[in-house]
């Protein structure tokens, strides 16, 4: 029993936290992105355009890539890649950088670790389970994405003073950075 809550557990965490780089850094701190990295709203759909043309082949590709290799490596291994463009993404590259990090993470994400995501739900839910699987799956994703951003929040405000007039670039840059590092 433990063993089953344990994996549904790392389940949960991995399967919201693989996208709190390239989603929750833009969808909670998006003005603080935008003026640390010098980004245009256009420029950051455009990250976004390659991150979603990277991601609509690698759903394709995806499911038979899963069905070759173990899960639990797939799912690792693409954590790992992801933190790595993390790691890449604090040094406060361009938008071209930018631009080409996003479609790295449509491989990682999605490629490496959606499909090999749902073949473990489904193999941990069982032939009669798989609805309770997915929905707890779902549910908990929601919470550690609630649970993380919170955090995250925290992790911003050590750095920002409580007047929005005294924030200043470095400011707004270490506590971005500080940010991307938790995610990582």
């Amino acid at each position: 029993m433990k063993s089953r809550v344990f994996r549904i557990t790392a389940l949960i965490f991995a399967g919201e936290m693989i996208f709190a780089l390239p989603f929750h850094t833009q969808r909670f701190f998006r003005p603080t992105l935008l003026e640390a990295f010098d980004l245009s709203n256009t420029q950051l759909g455009d990250m976004f355009a390659a991150y979603g043309v990277a991601a609509m082949i690698c759903y394709l590709a995806g499911g038979p890539f899963a069905d070759r290799y173990p899960a639990r490596s797939l799912l690792a291994g693409s954590l790992v890649l992801t933190a790595i463009g993390g790691l890449y993404m604090a040094t406060f590259p361009g938008a071209l950088g930018m631009t080409a990090l996003y479609g790295y993470w449509g491989v990682t994400t999605i490629f490496f670790f959606w499909a090999a995501l749902i073949k473990a739900t489904r193999d941990w839910g069982g032939s009669t389970s798989q609805g309770t699987a997915f929905g707890i799956l779902d549910g908990g994703r929601g919470l550690a994405a609630a649970v993380f951003g919170a955090l995250a929040v925290s992790i911003l405000a050590l750095y920002l003073p409580n007047e929005t007039a005294r924030v200043t670039d470095v400011a707004r840059q270490a506590g971005l950075r500080s940010i991307i590092l938790y995610y990582s």
